[in-house]
């Protein structure tokens, strides 16, 4: 259960928003915590601005898939910094308590803005220009804008906010009670309605160094707690060929799931950079994300995915800042390496063997799950910045093994849309501004494809609307659309390389209009 230490809380909720009062800090006035949730597409994930996710202060999981099922895959999640400065450990966590908050480092070195209403978390939906959080996006605290100056839509729905650990009254918890780095995360998460992408949800983090000192050995951590329904029967492993990390139902039946449970993971996108000094390292990036503002940095690599640590039933929790440093480095708490069973050698990734084919090290039975994956070492000199991009999904196929496969699956998708920039998905339902005058839908284009395709349509109104893909038996095979749609013309990407060569048929239907079409794949 999530735990908030020696707090006062008042909750106030909203369908999609949650507020949160702890303090006071020091004798100032409570601080609000937000919780607000992306629920574009398939997965209802709430996130909050005290470094948190996936979870609610009720003590409830806050990852819900399919969404409005009541089915539950991750019960918390957060971001853990741990450094070496000067001659002191450091370490900063969202774990089932936090130890940020809202806000930034002054220019002295002093946390700022946690009562400040301007410091709060912001979220867009792609089409809606009139909202007060897109009229008041937050460029100043560092939200993306676009060409024209603005804000930015990386997706359907785009989330953002500015939090910081530098509020030592807050950073009293285990394992992170020391003093604290003195962090800026600028937060950054996006979703897309599109069917490719619609159980994915991608964040970036933007961690700055805001102190006057400099962070050795420093790393950056996701750890999650992960039930993927019951929390007692699953497994965990890693893909170190995709830098993917997972959860999964050990035997599979889930009391909530049922049969065939799914699988969640965590897919690394980009890592830490780590300067090499060896003039044949590069890295290139675009900056920032949807851009094509493409980066090279000479003498530089990517830090990669350094460690992948588990805990719980089996093995213990990080208990003080030592411990969980070692996890950062991928020992065990107590300082001594892992040693992978299958082959006797030292290791810091657990669990890399394959529990499709049975290979490896792999899990032997089943327990509550809790896991960190960690991106370092870095150093990073004061007013230095580093992105970590990851990918949260989810998968489920014909049986708890055939999950993992599935989540692979939809990881090399994923992989292969940010190595485009995330083109294809801002292109995957583009809504214009101007307004048609009737309904309509347009033939696709390309026509005959493979295996991507682009389907227009227009709306004079706002409405629910469906949008399907059907065999020539009659059968659906796709559902691309199946939700409320603001006025526009609309234009959705269709990818169909998972359909044989054929004759498909697509209909639209919405406020007593429908209209159905033929298209050809061929392969």
């Amino acid at each position: 259960m999530r735990i908030i230490i020696s707090f006062l809380l008042t909750l106030v909720l909203s369908a999609n928003w949650t507020g949160v009062t702890v303090g006071p800090l020091s004798g100032n006035s409570p601080v609000t915590i937000e919780y607000r949730a992306m629920e574009t597409n398939n997965i209802r994930a709430w996130f909050c601005s005290d470094g948190s996710f996936n979870t609610l202060p009720s003590g409830n999981a806050g990852f819900e898939w399919p969404k409005g099922f009541g089915r539950y895959a991750r019960f918390v999640s957060g971001i853990w910094l741990g450094a070496k400065v000067q001659n002191d450990t450091l370490i900063t966590h969202a774990f089932y308590d936090a130890q940020y908050l809202p806000g930034y480092i002054d220019s002295n070195g002093n946390p700022q803005g946690w009562n400040d209403p301007d410091y709060r978390i912001y979220s867009i939906i792609k089409g809606d220009t009139l909202s007060q959080d897109y009229l008041n996006w937050p460029s100043s605290q560092g939200a993306y804008l676009n060409s024209s100056g603005k804000p930015y839509f990386l997706g359907t729905q785009t989330m953002f906010y500015s939090i910081t650990d530098g509020y030592a009254d807050h950073h009293t918890s285990f394992p992170g009670n020391t003093a604290p780095l003195k962090a800026q995360i600028l937060q950054t998460n996006w979703a897309y309605s599109a069917q490719d992408l619609k159980d994915v949800i991608f964040t970036e983090f933007r961690i700055i160094n805001r102190s006057n000192m400099t962070w050795h050995n420093a790393y950056f951590g996701f750890w999650t707690d992960d039930d993927v329904g019951d929390a007692g029967d699953d497994g965990t492993g890693i893909d170190t060929l995709r830098n993917l990390t997972y959860v999964y139902n050990f035997d599979n039946f889930d009391p909530q799931y049922g049969e065939a449970p799914p699988c969640v993971g965590t897919l690394l996108l980009r890592s830490p950079v780590k300067q090499t000094g060896n003039p044949g390292d590069s890295v290139r990036y675009y900056h920032p994300p949807g851009s094509m503002n493409l980066v090279t940095k000479q003498g530089s690599a990517f830090t990669g995915l350094t460690a992948f640590n588990v805990s719980g039933n089996q093995y213990e929790e990080p208990g003080d800042y030592a411990e969980a440093f070692r996890f950062f480095e991928g020992k065990q708490r107590t300082g001594q390496p892992w040693i992978n069973p299958v082959t006797g050698q030292v290791t810091v990734k657990l669990y890399s063997g394959d529990p499709v084919t049975g290979t490896g090290w792999i899990n032997l039975g089943s327990e509550e799950r809790r896991v960190m994956t960690s991106y370092g070492n870095i150093t990073m000199i004061p007013g230095d910045t580093q992105s970590l991009i990851v990918a949260q999904l989810i998968a489920r196929g014909s049986n708890n093994k055939n999950s993992i496969t599935k989540l692979r699956e939809l990881s090399d998708y994923v992989q292969s849309v940010y190595d485009k920039n995330f083109q294809t998905a801002l292109s995957a339902e583009f809504v214009s501004e101007e307004i048609p005058d009737k309904f309509n839908m347009k033939q696709n284009y390309p026509n005959p494809f493979n295996p991507i395709t682009n389907i227009e349509y227009e709306l004079p109104i706002s409405g629910r609307v469906e949008l399907k893909i059907f065999d020539i038996a009659g059968r659906l095979v796709h559902t691309l659309v199946d939700e409320f749609k603001t006025a526009g013309s609309h234009l959705v990407s269709f990818n169909a390389s998972d359909l044989s060569s054929g004759v498909y048929f697509y209909t639209l239907k919405t406020a007593g209009y429908t209209r159905t079409l033929r298209m050809v794949v061929l392969k």
